[in-house]
């Protein structure tokens, strides 16, 4: 602290007013900066301000205005007197001298205002303490001098050669300050007192007791009073030492350098804390953690600990801060944790209060750094913070010659946090954030700040994934990486809104650049100081394991754990759109068409893609792999004359023309056969010769001269891949199905058969066409019927046929119009006339089985007109009874099926009908067999000429009675 102090909070412990049994902070300090605290027996107080008294306990009337010339830096109370130092090294003491503890002479018996100790004019005093009814003082140059009561020997004063009695009565009791002559070649550079005893601590680390001992207190063992100083401990490691002592009532507390504490004397109440109430007459450490600080008062003790406050001993008055109103004692150093997260600086100890001070201090900030823009949201913890208008974050530049910067900042009650937002900074460096409560005086344990210049994004090194994948993903950056930044924190942002951002951790590293693979791009000699570069690495986001959808993720970047920057390439020309992560399970769903010709230019095909996207790396191949024994029969060498034969590979570059993102295709054209590029390649040839041991091991690989060799025209078919890129050939995307990507060369076969052989001219028939190398599915053959000049093209697909071994062509047939009319004009309600049926044209049926092109072979096709009923007679019809049909188009075929069906399509039987040609026109007849009851009502009657496709008319109908009524006998006619 400086020599007016520091703003904070002072707590306060134990029966005092304001705390109650429980620890409270002193409010009425609030604003003010605190120098110091001081407390001893019933007094308790504040120095603030520089040396303003702000007592907690009673005060002297009218002592602020005796003092109003002096500078007060140090205080130290007795049961009933006071020592107060100046800054200029003079002593000021007032209260009780009935012992002489004030030094202003036998004569005086009191002081009710400040009196100023007369000494030597060359002593200057450097710190004060005060027994019960005693005090003691070190100079400037380390010499002791002590006064008032001396019957126990706390002064240090005696005659050597006298008893204990003589030097009662002899040293009793001195009026005047006076060195202790046991300490003239020593000097000292602390000294407490106890109620009735005194401890020195030397320069040297070296600890000094003398005084009343029946408690233990002087730490050398059973004694009642010790008139000499004497040594009580020391280190024996030289690298060690004691720098601080405190006194209680009856027990004394030291902690050396390295923050090892030790204790001994009275411990009635545990105030030794050794975790027991047995006193100790000589000095013994205690396990805890190591401390910065220890203070004594009464019976208990208190300590520091990187500015956590601990204390034990007597619990009376809830003095120790443990527990809200609980006063049980502690035996062993305990961490007050109302004040955990507060940063104290400093403790005074009364018999029933205890004072703490934790000043405005940060103890942490976050982010640690931000970029030279600006703008960074930092949250500031620590203590003694509270609500101001002036409060005032301020940016110390650590490198000299930079002027620091400062912004007002905001304070939580609900919190505790200080909250501000970094300024623009002019250059990058390291900056120490302080805080001010009241806008001038600056906390002196800056937290350091980085301030850094952010780097440009120059490569990402994958700018699509599976959504399921291990894979680690490299950024590149130009500029410098921030110092304090170990782990970046990167946030991938799915552009679904459903989706959540995802956060996960980088390394950073170096950019190894191989020296091999670009030789020529780097320069024999530098122009200038290269730009600094790194890398971060950082594993891909993890999606829930059922999402099956395009994911496109922006990646995000922070250095501070909190300041985002989108990740945008540099020299990019869509630079201003952050960089856009695909992450997805594309896969090829199928090609169309997937077959091609031997003998054609070029095709346009359709790749349909699921879950497509284009980051402009899209590249599609076709590849086919001949079988090894094919080559080596082409090559006339023997299959098994090798154990690695030879084989081709032939490849092709697709054009790509159009995406349909939309409709998630791909349109791209495929190059004539003649044209794919041909390898020859010869697996785990042995290349000796060669010095490259990597190279001696991979497969020997010439280029083809002669492409048209590869294939042959008369093959009936070849099987080869088509590949999908989106990233640029880096990885091809896999099959949603196992013949997805699969494409067939194929030659034109013959056309022998299809059934059935004819249909009706409407369409409709669903005919399966037979031909020669029909060796692979496809859905993308084309079938065309020309009939009568008209041509028509219909789709179809190629399947294996559930009759036989091969596979079938299957298409429906389209309409054609009749080239005369079906059936003549007739009054409503009348049946007109019957029309002859009459044979039509043939029509000619050909095969595309790629869609393309089709082959020079066909087939006829017979169309026929539906055969239309006019007439049935009878109109009731029993078992048994011959039904006469008439009516127009009626002809026989070698595949024609009749049937009679009920109007509701419940009841259905086929029938055999009998054709016939007669003079007065053609006719079906048809002897109705025994169909049962469940026949009975009106039927329909229908004819399918090619035993597919049946057909009817209104006409058609006639009633079905299983069993006639038989004709009335002789008895019934009687009746009637």
């Amino acid at each position: 602290m400086g020599w007016e102090g520091t703003t904070g909070h002072l707590y306060l412990c134990g029966s005092h007013e304001i705390s109650r049994g429980e620890c409270k902070k002193y409010n009425f300090a609030q604003g003010r900066k605190v120098k110091a605290v001081y407390g001893n027996y019933s007094s308790l107080l504040a120095l603030c301000d520089g040396w303003e008294f702000e007592w907690l306990s009673s005060q002297v009337m009218g002592l602020a205005k005796s003092l109003n010339d002096v500078r007060i830096h140090q205080l130290a109370f007795g049961k009933t007197h006071t020592a107060a130092l100046s800054l200029d090294g003079h002593i000021f003491v007032w209260g009780d001298a009935a012992y002489g503890q004030l030094g202003l002479g036998g004569k005086v018996t009191s002081a009710a205002h400040p009196i100023r100790l007369r000494h030597s004019k060359n002593v200057s005093f450097s710190s004060v303490a005060c027994g019960g009814y005693h005090t003691a003082a070190v100079s400037e140059f380390g010499d002791l001098y002590t006064w008032g009561r001396n019957f126990e020997g706390q002064l240090g004063h005696s005659t050597k050669v006298a008893s204990l009695q003589s030097n009662e009565t002899l040293n009793g009791v001195f009026h005047h300050p006076k060195h202790v002559a046991s300490f003239l070649n020593k000097k000292c550079k602390q000294v407490a007192c106890g109620d009735k005893f005194t401890a020195v601590l030397t320069v040297h680390g070296e600890i000094y007791t003398f005084g009343e001992g029946q408690a233990g207190q002087l730490g050398r063992g059973r004694c009642t009073k010790e008139f000499v100083p004497s040594l009580t401990l020391k280190c024996d490691d030289p690298s060690e030492e004691f720098v601080e002592i405190a006194c209680g009532w009856a027990h004394t507390l030291t902690v050396t350098n390295t923050g090892r504490l030790y204790a001994w004397g009275f411990n009635l109440y545990g105030q030794l804390g050794l975790g027991d109430t047995n006193t100790r007459f000589f000095p013994q450490e205690i396990e805890c953690i190591p401390l910065t600080h220890v203070y004594a008062g009464g019976n208990y003790s208190a300590a520091i600990c990187r500015g956590r406050l601990l204390t034990w001993g007597n619990g009376c008055h809830c003095k120790l801060a443990q527990k809200p109103r609980d006063e049980s004692h502690v035996l062993t150093p305990t961490i007050v944790n109302v004040l955990n997260d507060t940063y104290v600086q400093s403790v005074a100890c009364a018999w029933d209060n205890m004072l703490v001070f934790a000043p405005t201090w940060v103890s942490l900030i976050k982010p640690t750094s931000g970029s030279l823009e600006g703008g960074t949201k930092i949250s500031i913890y620590g203590s003694g913070f509270w609500e101001s208008d002036d409060l005032t974050v301020r940016f110390v530049p650590l490198t000299e010659g930079r002027l620091p910067r400062a912004v007002l900042a905001a304070y939580d009650p609900a919190s505790g946090i200080v909250s501000c937002e970094a300024p623009k900074f002019s250059v990058a460096g390291d900056f120490a954030v302080e805080v001010a409560m009241n806008g001038k005086h600056f906390t002196s344990n800056g937290y350091v700040f980085e301030v850094y210049v952010p780097a440009s994004f120059t490569f990402i090194s994958h700018e699509e994934l599976p959504l399921v994948c291990e894979t680690l993903i490299q950024l590149h950056f130009n500029g410098e990486k921030p110092k304090s930044t170990l782990n970046p924190s990167l946030r991938w942002v799915p552009l679904n809104s459903h989706y959540l951002p995802i956060l996960v951790t980088g390394d950073c590293g170096s950019i190894e650049v191989s020296p091999k693979d670009n030789q020529e791009e780097l320069p024999s000699e530098p122009d200038g100081p290269t730009t600094p570069t790194f890398m971060v690495s950082f594993p891909a986001p993890k999606f829930v394991a059922d999402v099956n959808e395009l994911i496109p993720c922006q990646l995000e970047v922070s250095f501070n754990g909190q300041d985002y920057i989108p990740v945008e390439m540099q020299g990019n020309v869509s630079s201003m759109n952050p960089q856009v992560v695909y992450f997805h399970r594309a896969a090829v769903v199928r090609c169309a068409p997937n077959s091609m010709p031997f003998s054609d230019k070029m095709m346009s095909m359709q790749i349909e893609v699921n879950q497509l996207f284009d980051i402009g790396q899209i590249v599609c191949k076709a590849q086919y792999s001949e079988p090894v024994n094919t080559y080596a029969k082409k090559a006339l060498v023997s299959p098994n004359s090798s154990r690695d034969a030879t084989y081709r590979v032939a490849t092709a570059n697709l054009t790509v023309r159009a995406l349909k993102l939309g409709d998630q295709i791909i349109e791209c054209t495929v190059p004539p056969f003649a044209e794919w590029s041909v390898q020859t390649i010869t697996p785990n040839i042995d290349n000796s010769e060669s010095d490259d041991e990597e190279k001696s091991k991979k497969p020997l690989v010439r280029a083809q001269s002669n492409k048209l060799l590869w294939f042959q025209q008369d093959e009936q078919q070849l099987e080869a891949k088509i590949l999908v890129s989106l990233n640029g050939g880096k990885s091809f995307l896999p099959t949603y199905s196992p013949f997805a990507s699969t494409f067939y060369g194929f030659s034109h076969g013959t056309l022998t058969h299809t059934s059935p052989t004819s249909g009706p001219i409407t369409g409709g028939t669903i005919v399966s066409l037979s031909a020669t190398h029909l060796s692979f599915d496809t859905d993308n053959s084309l079938v065309s019927i020309e009939y009568d000049g008209d041509l028509q093209t219909t789709s179809s697909y190629v399947r294996a046929s559930r009759e036989n071994e091969g596979r079938v062509v299957t298409f429906q047939t389209p309409s054609f119009l009749s080239p005369l009319q079906d059936i003549p004009n007739t009054p409503t309600g009348s049946q007109g006339q019957n029309v002859p049926a009459s044979p039509l044209n043939q029509a000619t049926i050909r095969l595309a089985l790629s869609g393309t092109t089709f082959g020079e072979s066909s087939l006829p096709f017979e169309f026929y007109r539906n055969p239309a009923v006019r007439l049935i007679e009878p109109q009731v019809a029993s078992p048994g009874v011959m039904l006469l049909i008439t009516g127009s188009y009626l002809q026989s075929s070698s595949s024609m099926k009749c049937k009679v069906e009920n109007e509701t399509g419940t009841f259905s039987k086929d029938v055999e009908v009998d054709f016939r040609e007669e003079k007065a026109g053609a006719t079906y007849k048809l002897e109705m067999p025994q169909l049962g009851t469940v026949a009975n009502g009106q039927l329909l009657f229908y004819v399918a000429l090619n035993g597919q496709q049946y057909a009817t008319s209104e006409f058609a109908k006639f009633t079905y009675v299983d069993e006639p009524e038989m004709p009335p006998g002789k008895e019934d006619k009687k009746k009637h």
